[in-house]
């Protein structure tokens, strides 16, 4: 069970950060370096169209497998094939959104086109609001505050609410 937690881990922070370090070197050459590339209008123009697709295309399919993919690996029978399950969806998810980042980064550069560094930060942003902490590996696979205790030990921090409000 660690080696997929450690996976998840893993996978999602070198997804995050890889984009993250893309879109910053990005800008960093685009806004701060002596040098540019002067593509052709034609050139400029169909890799600005071809890296917007692509972001919106990326975007839309990863939230399109987000949205499909949690509730059947909720609905798993045991607590190792909804993980194992999830460390493969966050795999997948963070691993292909590193690829179209760069790629969109390559994009920028070439085509001297500051919007498209614009759709690699959007992605990246995507990237930052699906982060899998373990508070939101428990919601989205619905585990157990047991499990959760087997999982993460010291780290998870029971809700402690008996699903009774104190009224005064």
């Amino acid at each position: 069970m660690n080696k997929y937690t450690k996976s998840i881990k893993r996978n999602a922070a070198i997804g995050l950060w890889g984009s993250a370090a893309a879109v910053i070197l990005t800008a960093l050459f685009h806004f701060v370096s002596p040098w540019r590339f002067y593509p052709s209008v034609h050139t400029s123009r169909w890799m600005l169209i071809a890296g917007s697709v692509l972001a919106v295309l990326a975007l839309s399919m990863s939230l399109m497998v987000i949205r499909k993919q949690i509730p059947t690996l909720r609905q798993s029978d045991s607590l190792e094939a909804k993980l194992s399950g999830y460390a493969q969806h966050i795999r997948s998810l963070y691993l292909t959104m590193l690829a179209v980042v760069v790629l969109i980064c390559l994009f920028t550069v070439l085509s001297a086109q500051n919007v498209l560094l614009m759709l690699a930060m959007v992605s990246t942003l995507m990237l930052i609001l699906a982060y899998p902490n373990i508070y939101r590996i428990k919601v989205e696979l619905g585990l157990t505050d047991e499990e959760m205790k087997s999982l993460y030990g010291d780290q998870y921090i029971a809700d402690g609410d008996s699903g009774t409000a104190d009224v005064k």
